[in-house]
């Protein structure tokens, strides 16, 4: 005998146990007529009749009743197949895909915060300007920086940032001109994209020629941020990656400008990840850490 579908079998379990058909066909979100229907066809493949018609409820028959227990044990053994796929296969341990530049200049200062807050977890850091592969890596989630567009993965917006002139104290004087001061320093760019209209929104307001004084060009902020910290010169650096910096008095910014980046803080990972009790909780201590340090 040819087996029959499961939406058949599915409309029947539901029905009986419901004891009723208008009940089964609200629970399944379809018509009563629909019900009917796929319980027909089912009685019409196995070749009896599974429940008794009656004015307000339906009986099951005793077909019915030696059927339904094994449809339990069969739909139950497929909902543990499936929560397989969804399982977290190491519960303790978060294993977080992240910029270099966002772990070393805002994570890592944070990881006491981080342990007083989710003692149970284990937290282990691969830095990578690339995206994790998640059929291949062993990445629970990701943080990336950019549009929020990554295919087949759900991402969540969790920060915005903003560039600003960042440099070693003393260096640039904020109460003097700051045109005449920016073309005496060495500029250290950041081959970004924001960085990029950044500077030229900083020498359209300050009337430069927009040609940087640079003989030092690096494509990672976290190299940006050492080499200015260094003494090299100025840049324009992600207020979020620069405030360990001006806590600790290595760096000071200038009051007078800041630029609105187009890219921005994502989680990006499978969807099934976020429904991890793991990533939730690392998910709601970062943006909380986040905001306690909006710019």
């Amino acid at each position: 005998m040819k087996s029959p579908p499961l939406k058949g079998l599915w409309y029947f379990k539901t029905a009986a146990e419901l004891g009723s058909f208008k009940q089964a066909a609200e629970a399944l979100f379809v018509t009563q007529a629909a019900v009917s229907q796929q319980i027909r066809i089912l009685e019409q493949q196995l070749g009896c009749t599974l429940f008794e018609r009656q004015t307000r409820k339906v009986v099951l028959t005793q077909q019915g009743q030696d059927l339904l227990p094994y449809l339990h044990k069969a739909f139950g053994q497929i909902d543990m197949g499936l929560s397989t796929l969804k399982a977290d296969p190491n519960p303790s341990t978060i294993n977080l895909s992240v910029l270099p530049s966002f772990a070393s200049c805002w994570l890592l200062p944070r990881l006491a915060q981080f342990k007083n807050a989710l003692p149970d977890y284990q937290l282990r850091i691969d830095p990578t300007e690339q995206l994790a592969d998640f059929n291949e890596d062993d990445i629970d989630i990701g943080i990336r920086f950019g549009l929020g567009d990554y295919n087949g993965l759900k991402s969540e917006l969790i920060a915005e940032d903003e560039l600003v002139i960042a440099y070693q104290p003393g260096l640039i004087n904020p109460n003097k001109p700051l045109r005449s001061q920016l073309s005496k320093h060495n500029f250290i760019y950041d081959e970004g994209r924001d960085n990029e209209l950044a500077w030229f929104e900083l020498c359209d307001q300050l009337g430069l020629s927009g040609h940087a004084s640079s003989n030092l060009k690096i494509d990672n902020a976290a190299l940006v941020l050492q080499a200015t910290v260094a003494g090299q010169g100025f840049s324009l650096v992600r207020r979020r990656l620069v405030a360990q910096s001006l806590a600790l008095g290595q760096l000071e910014i200038h009051p007078e400008f800041s630029w609105q980046c187009e890219f921005r803080y994502y989680l990006v990972a499978p969807e099934r990840h976020f429904e991890w009790p793991k990533i939730k909780a690392f998910r709601d201590w970062i943006i909380t850490e986040l905001k306690s340090t909006d710019p």
